[in-house]
């Protein structure tokens, strides 16, 4: 378990910390509450991987796919999936299936779905400009 914690202005420093820390991971985990910065520092790592186009939160879409170092990259926001069998409806399994890195916020009713090794990054609000990270 790794733990820290930054300021918001230290965002881009932390960032290159965690691509140090889940290279080589295909499946990432964020957990914390509404609005503690999952968004943003998923916007962050990708910016670093070497996504050029405009990142954009899921909320609606459910995913976003990304493409860099001919790589797929796929962000995913489940917090208003409310069963399954949506999963299914978007294809949720096939996406873990391919060769590329899947961020996933609130995974939680997906997990039965998640067969692959993951990190887990779970983020805690501390005051207006400071979050505590910890990675599992």
């Amino acid at each position: 378990m790794y733990k820290f914690k930054f300021t918001l202005d230290e965002i881009e420093d932390v960032t290159k910390s965690l691509i140090d820390k889940i290279n080589g991971v295909n499946i990432i985990l964020l957990k914390g509450e509404l609005g503690v910065g999952k968004t943003t520092l998923i916007k962050s790592i990708l910016k670093k991987l070497g996504v050029k186009e405009n990142i954009t939160s899921p909320t609606f879409s459910i995913v976003n796919q990304y493409f860099a170092y001919n790589r797929s990259i796929n962000h995913f926001d489940l917090y208003r999936i409310k069963s399954q069998k949506e999963l299914d409806v978007v294809g949720f399994e096939e996406y873990l299936d391919n060769e590329g890195v899947n961020f996933i916020e609130w995974p939680e009713i997906a997990m039965s779905k998640i067969s692959y090794s993951y990190i887990e990054i779970y983020i805690k609000f501390i005051d207006e400009k400071s979050r505590e990270i910890t990675l599992k």
